[in-house]
């Protein structure tokens, strides 16, 4: 039985020597494939960031000389600027204070 015992133990250890062989041969290609996979990802990314850095970069000079036109016809124009700005204002306070005054419950009576 002692013989048969060590049979059972020989052949566990191959099967676990084996296993251990497998998972280190498994982890080098999951590392490999992931590496690639890296290096693509990198690779899409620095292309994507190549491709949308001219196109920034146009908006960014438009936004600026829209804001310096913008800013000019105002200076140029500083009673109308004026104006607008001050009828924005009023529009927007006295649409503040009819939405808070629909948005008030209402009091309720003491007899009810």
């Amino acid at each position: 039985m002692a013989a048969n015992t060590e049979d059972i133990r020989a052949s566990v250890s191959k099967d676990i020597a084996a296993l251990q062989q497998e998972v280190s041969r498994l982890q080098k290609m999951i590392s490999a494939q992931s590496a690639e996979a890296y290096y693509e990802v990198r690779g899409r990314a620095g292309k994507a960031y190549e491709d949308a850095l001219p196109r920034a970069k146009n908006a960014v000079a438009q936004i600026r000389a829209e804001g310096a036109a913008a800013a000019g016809a105002a200076r140029e124009h500083a009673a109308a600027t004026t104006t607008a700005l001050a009828l924005a204002g009023a529009i927007g306070f006295l649409a503040g204070y009819l939405l808070a005054g629909n948005s008030q419950p209402q009091p309720r009576n003491w007899w009810r």
